[in-house]
């Protein structure tokens, strides 16, 4: 599971900024949203507007897809343009199996500078620009290597780490991660493994499942639809048809006879069936779910149900969030070590706070307290304006 990350120079972010994923001594809701490692289940990122809260979820894709994806690189893209300089640094910690994983990266414009991954301390794979060495084997293999390609990737995709428990454990824990934007819809929904592909997007899953595991969810769920998987669609008098060439992903609203195409389907609907396919997986998977703008189409209450599902049944995986919705904010969905507010300093780039510092106990409203600043990362704007 990931407990840190480090970002310095990168996007907003100009100074060194620390997102610690460990849980503190709070014992708000211990049995839910923190693991038996004491690793916290998830993190809510909140505040204003370009404050940097998407640039901090950016972090963690940036990871998978430098890692996973075949996509060209685009590193420039990411070096803060409010510092000077080409360079920017992101550090990563894990915890896998109560083994401590390290990874620290270093890019200049567009291509790597250093990279540096440790084992509980030890180094095991380096690389200074395009030379590299690996300590997996005892002849502490030398590696020339191209500037756009990671070290770890390179390593792994070709040795397997030299089978290595540990870190092929951890792989596999990035590899079954997700990456959800819902201001999309829900149709930006990114896999990192082909192979679980059909677990995971719904798209994928209609060619190759049923509907039955999804609608037993939602009915308990109480959602107000059910998944139809089909071919024709017809209205009640079949006086009008629209034929496709594979199984159409269709809602049929509880106590109607049609089923509507999730294309053409409300933006709400189209983020539920996008989003709630990764949760599931995620819950039975140890991996992380990160979703931009998780309110985005989504009622109060459905945000909030899908939340407390997710905490109260997921395992070793992560849930990592954006959203505007400050009902978030309560101690029975939400530990306040699970919570950064953002807000955006011309001089310092992206200011973050961890709600915890403010040690507010259980019954305490954090939503409150958020609104009426305590928090920080509360925008205040001028809701008098007239047309003089």
């Amino acid at each position: 599971m990931l407990t840190k990350i480090v970002l310095k120079n990168y996007t907003t972010f100009m100074e060194e900024t620390i997102f610690d994923f460990k849980a503190t001594n709070s014992k708000i809701l211990n049995d839910t949203n923190v693991n038996k490692d004491r690793i916290l289940k998830g993190a809510l990122f909140i505040g204003e507007n370009a404050s940097g809260k998407t640039q901090a979820l950016q972090a963690i894709v940036l990871l998978l897809d430098f890692l996973l994806d075949n996509s060209e690189p685009n590193f420039i893209m990411k070096k803060s343009m409010y510092t000077n300089g080409t360079r920017y640094n992101l550090s990563y910690e894990f915890e896998i199996d109560n083994n401590i994983l390290k990874y620290d990266v270093e890019f200049d414009g567009n291509a790597f500078n250093q990279e540096k991954l440790y084992l509980n301390q030890k180094l095991v794979l380096e690389r200074l620009q395009s030379k590299g060495k690996n300590y997996l084997t005892e002849e502490n293999t030398n590696i020339d290597i191209n500037l756009q390609l990671s070290i770890v990737k390179f390593i792994y995709f070709n040795t397997r780490f030299n089978n290595h428990p540990i870190l092929n454990q951890w792989f596999d824990f990035l590899k079954n991660s997700m990456y959800i934007n819902c201001l999309l819809g829900g149709r930006l929904t990114k896999s990192y493994n082909s192979l679980k592909a059909a677990e995971q997007i719904i798209d994928k899953y209609a060619e190759n499942s049923d509907a039955t595991a999804l609608n037993k969810f939602m009915k308990e769920l109480g959602y107000n639809s059910e998944v139809v998987f089909n071919k024709q669609l017809t209205n009640p008098d079949q006086t009008m048809k629209i034929a496709a060439d594979k199984e159409t992903i269709c809602l049929k609203k509880n106590g109607t006879n049609f089923a509507f195409p999730l294309a053409l389907e409300s933006t709400g609907n189209r983020v539920f069936m996008n989003t709630l396919l990764p949760i599931l997986f995620t819950t039975k998977n140890n991996c992380m779910l990160i979703v931009d703008e998780f309110s985005s189409g989504l009622h109060n209450e459905l945000e909030e149900a899908l939340i407390k599902y997710f905490f109260n049944n997921s395992k070793n995986s992560q849930l990592f969030f954006t959203s505007h919705s400050t009902n978030l904010l309560d101690t029975s969905l939400l530990r306040p070590d699970q919570i950064y507010t953002f807000r955006f300093d011309p001089k310092r780039g992206t200011i973050i706070k961890r709600a915890s510092l403010e040690n507010p106990r259980e019954s305490q409203n954090i939503e409150k307290m958020y609104l009426n600043g305590v928090f920080d990362g509360m925008p205040r704007y001028n809701k008098e304006i007239t047309d003089k």
